[in-house]
């Protein structure tokens, strides 16, 4: 399992954290923005999405994400 994050302030990446501190401290994160996170992604087969809700939906940025790597899902 690897969770994803998107966190502009950082409180994501905190939630996250304190959530696979508790559910399973062998899940691996890692930031949407990094370079390596599709090749990451590929080894695992349940992903965790975190990020924040802004207006009643998805970051651009994350939605961007997914769209662009549709192929994988």
């Amino acid at each position: 399992m690897i969770g994803i994050y998107f966190s502009g302030t950082g409180n994501t990446k905190y939630c996250l954290e304190k959530f696979v501190a508790l559910y399973d401290k062998n899940i691996e994160i890692t930031p949407l923005e990094d370079t390596g996170t599709m090749e990451k992604v590929t080894y695992h087969k349940d992903i965790i999405f975190a990020y924040p809700i802004y207006y009643s939906n998805l970051p651009k940025i994350v939605r961007d994400f997914i769209c662009e790597n549709s192929n994988i899902w």
